[in-house]
């Protein structure tokens, strides 16, 4: 005869191991097998100053572990990029190309490095920098990152990355001044397995 108790654990375990595999480990195993991806993306930012959301769009690129470009195509151009720790800026308002290491402007730094790390599946660096928690499952994820340096705070309350397995969907930022940006993704390339 079996017992009632152990019938139970048994059924209740498979999905137990499953939902206690998913973790902030796991995600990171995950997007570090990302060696490139491109993607377009649609960005609405909202701000006490503007009296309308302002919507851009363009494109993304990624190269582990140290190479983010984002491309502003409209409706103004504009390019970032971040290769290791130097920040090249150019078009926006005064269409000139500032050139800077992350570490000179640590907020700005600390914010590309964030989410370099999640591409990167640099955990290590990820939590020196950040709180994160991570919620639902590998289908369907968010990790929810809190500042931890105080300068970086002042620019950042919070940014949110959702996403499915190694791929982010979209990328939520909160700042202290009530300013919000959200970034729709649409992955068009990646070479993970």
């Amino acid at each position: 005869m079996r017992c009632p108790l152990l019938a139970a654990l048994l059924l209740i375990a498979p999905s137990a191991r499953a939902q206690s595999a998913w973790s902030l480990d796991a995600l990171m195993i995950q997007m570090a097998q990302v060696r490139t991806a491109s993607a377009s993306f649609t960005e609405q930012k909202t701000s006490p100053l503007l009296t309308a959301p302002l919507t851009t769009q363009g494109t993304l690129r990624y190269t582990a572990p140290a190479y983010m470009r984002k491309t502003t195509q409209g409706p103004a151009p504009q390019d970032f990029i971040l290769d290791h720790d130097r920040i090249t800026m150019s078009g926006g308002p005064d269409g000139k190309t500032h050139v800077f290491h992350a570490s000179d402007a640590p907020q700005i730094g600390g914010l590309v490095e964030g989410i370099r790390a999640v591409l990167a599946g640099d955990e290590s660096m990820l939590t020196r920098l950040y709180n994160a928690q991570l919620g639902g499952d590998a289908a369907n994820w968010q990790l929810q990152l809190t500042p931890l340096d105080p300068k970086v705070a002042k620019l950042v309350h919070s940014i949110t990355i959702a996403g499915s397995g190694e791929r982010i969907t979209g990328i939520d930022t909160a700042s202290p001044d009530g300013s919000d940006s959200h970034m729709s993704i649409t992955e068009t390339v990646s070479d993970a397995p």
